[in-house]
């Protein structure tokens, strides 16, 4: 099973460039790299960390590496087109897709795409999404479910990122389907 996040990193961040990316971003950004871990122990989990200075990031790049080679930050735009990319590359293949996203990078990412999403969603896969309510009132979920996948949706208030009930619901579904 294969399992990506996709979540934007923190403005909170270790003292150190020499850190995977996972661990450079810290506050809250932590309640998504635990996610990870947790996912790890059950499927091969990807996180995919969007940021304004570098794009699109593997957890275990260095941000020290990563700068290197990008001279000034690539912007919104750039890596919104990173993502939708991405995204759009890995959804046949994902067994688990999770994407906690604020507002304007969800709109600008996974609304952008969305029926090339679902078109190319691996059937019988699970979503978790976590956005504001306007961002995932605006989605048709029919799609997927007509091919068999689970929809689990966390309607975003404030800064966090998925809801203690929704991750506790998307761990269950992931443990029972990797146990079967």
């Amino acid at each position: 099973m294969q399992a990506h996040i996709f979540a934007e990193g923190s403005n909170t961040t270790a003292d150190s460039r020499d850190k995977p990316v996972k661990q450079y971003y810290e506050g809250l950004f932590s309640i998504v790299s635990g996610l990870d871990d947790d996912l790890s122990e059950l499927t091969e989990s990807h996180l995919h960390i969007l940021t304004e200075d570098f794009g699109v990031l593997g957890a275990e790049e260095k941000i020290s590496a990563v700068a290197e080679t990008t001279q000034t930050p690539v912007g919104p735009e750039k890596m919104t087109e990173q993502a939708r990319e991405e995204l759009l590359s890995v959804a046949a293949e994902a067994d688990v897709m999770v994407i906690l996203l604020s507002t304007d990078v969800f709109q600008n990412t996974v609304t952008e795409v969305w029926d090339e999403l679902v078109d190319g969603a691996k059937p019988e896969s699970i979503w978790c999404l976590g956005a504001a309510r306007s961002s995932l009132d605006g989605l048709d979920f029919d799609s997927l479910k007509s091919k068999g996948c689970t929809v689990l949706t966390y309607r975003r208030v404030g800064v966090a990122r998925i809801g203690s009930d929704t991750r506790e619901e998307l761990m269950e579904t992931v443990e029972q389907r990797a146990t079967h």
